[in-house]
C-alpha cells in the first residue's frame, strides 16, 4: 500500500523514526544501519513496508530499496516477522546479509537474537537462490550518536526488539564492560549476538 514516504525526520532513536511527510507523523520501525541513516531537521525519504497482525497495522522503513526488498524475501519465510527480519539487517548490512544466506552460514545467522536452529536453516534453504538475483549494494555509513547517549540508545532499541528492560540494560553493561565499541549500533550488534 505504501511504497515510500518522503519527509522530514522529527524524531528518531535506534529502533524507531517518525517522518513529518504533509503535516503527519509517521512512525516506522527500522533496523540499525537505517536509524543511522538518519538525521533529525533532515527531509529524508524511507521505503516502507506496511505489515498488520491481527488488525493492528505498523510501518517498517528502510534507508534503501535494497534493504526494503531483502526485508520482504526474509519476512516470506515461515516464522520470521518484522521483529527477526529487523534484527537481521541491525547486525548484517543487506549484501553480507545476503551473502550468508546464498552461502548457507546458518551459524552467522544464528548469531542474531531470536533466530534459532530451524528459522535460520529455512532462511538459508528457502532464500538461497532468491537472494543471488537481488541488487544488493553495499550498506550505507551513518552519523553515529554522542557516546553519553550510545547505552541508553541501545537499550531502548532491544527494548523495541523486544527484550525486557532490565535484561537489555544488564546485556549492555555487560557488552560494554566486554571493551566492546561505545557506539549505540556496536553495543546493540554485540548483544543480538550474545
Amino acid at each position: 500500500m505504501y511504497d515510500h514516504l518522503s519527509g522530514e525526520v522529527v524524531e528518531k532513536s535506534t529502533a524507531r523514526a517518525v517522518l513529518r511527510c504533509g503535516g503527519v507523523g509517521y512512525e516506522c520501525r527500522v533496523s540499525l544501519s537505517t536509524a543511522a541513516a538518519l538525521q533529525v531537521g533532515a527531509t529524508r525519504q524511507l521505503f516502507t513496508i506496511l505489515h498488520v497482525v491481527d488488525g493492528t497495522p505498523s510501518l517498517l522503513g528502510f534507508a534503501t530499496r535494497a534493504e526494503r526488498e531483502l526485508a520482504k524475501k526474509v519476512m516470506s519465510v515461515s516464522g520470521v516477522g518484522p521483529a527477526i527480519a529487523l534484527a537481521l539487517l541491525s547486525v548484517y548490512a543487506p549484501g553480507e546479509l545476503a551473502a550468508a544466506i546464498a552461502a548457507g552460514d546458518a551459524a552467522a545467522l544464528r548469531r542474531v537474537k531470536g533466530v534459532g536452529q530451524k528459522t535460520s536453516e529455512r532462511l538459508c534453504l528457502e532464500l538461497r537462490e532468491v537472494v543471488q538475483k537481488l541488487d544488493l549494494g553495499p550498506g550505507e555509513a551513518g552519523a553515529r550518536p554522542a557516546p553519553h547517549r550510545a547505552a541508553d540508545d541501545a537499550i531502548a532499541a532491544l527494548v523495541t526488539l523486544g527484550f525486557a528492560e532490565k535484561d537489555a540494560r544488564d546485556k549492555v553493561e555487560k557488552a560494554r564492560r566486554g571493551a566492546v565499541a561505545a557506539d549505540t549500533e556496536a553495543l546493540v550488534k554485540a548483544v543480538l549476538q550474545m
